[in-house]
């Protein structure tokens, strides 16, 4: 059995100044060997927020 993240817990971490690496990491030791995925869907909205970031800052946020 494995885990699919949706956008919106990444974005939700993004949100609370939590970068999306710390995030997963926490995840990763939360849930041991599950196999944790995100979806193409998923991809490309992270990947538009970076486009679509208002502050070189923000994109940069948004990279990590």
């Amino acid at each position: 059995m494995g885990l699919t993240l949706d956008s919106s817990v990444l974005i939700a971490a993004e949100r609370r100044a939590q970068p999306v690496s710390g995030l997963l990491r926490t995840i990763k030791e939360t849930t041991g060997q599950t196999v944790v995925v995100i979806s193409a869907v998923s991809v490309i909205e992270l990947a538009h927020g970076i486009w679509r970031a208002n502050t070189e800052d923000r994109a940069a946020q948004r990279r990590l």
